[in-house]
């Protein structure tokens, strides 16, 4: 009865371990999502440079906006 008792005490804790390894890795899912959100606001800021950077007329040295 004892032995049952800790083979099921056990296979709950290896269900709990699963558990968390799924949480991980939708974490990792997460954090990736997050890296590509990332790497897409620098590609949109890098083109906001290239338009202001070609909105700028030179007059006299000055550059006007």
């Amino acid at each position: 009865m004892q032995v049952d008792a800790i083979k099921v005490q056990v296979n709950a804790t290896k269900v709990q371990v699963n558990a968390t390894k799924v949480q991980v890795d939708a974490t990792k899912v997460q954090v990736n999502a997050i890296k590509v959100q990332v790497d897409a606001t620098k590609v949109q800021v890098n083109a906001t440079k290239v338009q202001v950077n070609n909105l700028c007329v030179h007059r006299r040295g000055k550059v006007f906006f």
